[in-house]
């Protein structure tokens, strides 16, 4: 039987549904799981402060694995942390000034836009957390003054093609420098090197002293790759694309369908 001492669920497309809601049945079994002295770790391209509202939703607390693994926190100590170069990103920044692509800066500390936009109105209801307006050839100094670091650039459109198009060349231009991945059909994340979701799992591991063998991971996009190859049981949402679906040891029901739930009670 596997013998699980910590779950690392994907938040957008696996923990909420298609509203960007927790269900009442997710909540339950997260409850249930919580209760039984499983590691809850919510896991995701979003910043801890958002997560920190999810945690207090479901009356949780525990690690949370910020910016797709970038960052990893526990009750404010930093468990791992791989920022990125100002340098590095204003290069991707320059190429992609004049695509039609809107761009989001996250830090640490909170998530920074130039001009205000639908997407910015989009991002503020959806991670329920405030950005800021800065010109980004101004946000070094600005962040050096306030002691941030930058951990991800978030690239968007409307246009889906555009955005698998744009992955592709920042893959040819920049890969040396960066992870590139699509996290949704509209959004592409630029994080540190060599990063990803399965580090924050291995980093919540050896901070708990639990194997990895005993971590289940559940998830729905490219961006969670990492953790769902190297967890003892990984999980794939019926929403995911097939890809995805085939480094999971099971797939359960979609985000629509209390899939985080089905899949979590299956093993307790």
């Amino acid at each position: 039987m596997f013998d699980c001492k910590l779950i690392c669920t994907d938040i957008d497309g696996t923990l909420l549904d298609t509203n960007h809601q927790i269900s009442a049945e997710n909540k339950r079994v997260i409850a249930k799981a919580y209760q039984k002295g499983i590691t809850i770790a919510l896991c995701s391209g979003r910043k801890a402060s958002s997560l920190e509202v999810l945690q207090k939703e479901l009356g949780i607390t525990g690690p949370l694995g910020c910016y797709s693994g970038a960052l990893v926190v526990d009750e404010g100590k930093i468990l791992a942390s791989h920022p990125i170069a100002w340098e590095d990103a204003q290069k991707v920044l320059s190429f992609l000034e004049g695509k039609g692509f809107e761009s989001f800066i996250y830090t640490d500390r909170r998530w920074y836009i130039q001009k205000e936009s639908p997407w910015m109105a989009f991002e503020t209801s959806v991670s329920k957390t405030e950005g800021r307006v800065v010109p980004f050839d101004e946000l070094p100094d600005h962040c050096a003054n306030n002691g941030e670091l930058p951990y991800k650039l978030l690239v968007m459109s409307e246009d889906p093609l555009a955005v698998q198009k744009m992955e592709s060349q920042l893959q040819q231009k920049y890969s040396s420098l960066f992870n590139i991945y699509l996290s949704g059909p509209r959004y592409l994340e630029i994080s540190a090197k060599d990063v990803d979701k399965g580090h924050a799992l291995e980093a919540i591991c050896e901070a708990y002293g639990y194997e990895t063998s005993q971590a289940m991971a559940i998830g729905d996009y490219f961006n969670d790759l990492g953790m769902l190859k190297i967890a003892g049981y990984s999980v794939a949402m019926d929403n995911a694309p097939d890809e995805i679906k085939r480094h999971a040891h099971k797939v359960t029901a979609s985000n629509s369908e209390d899939g985080l739930a089905k899949a979590i009670e299956a093993i307790l």
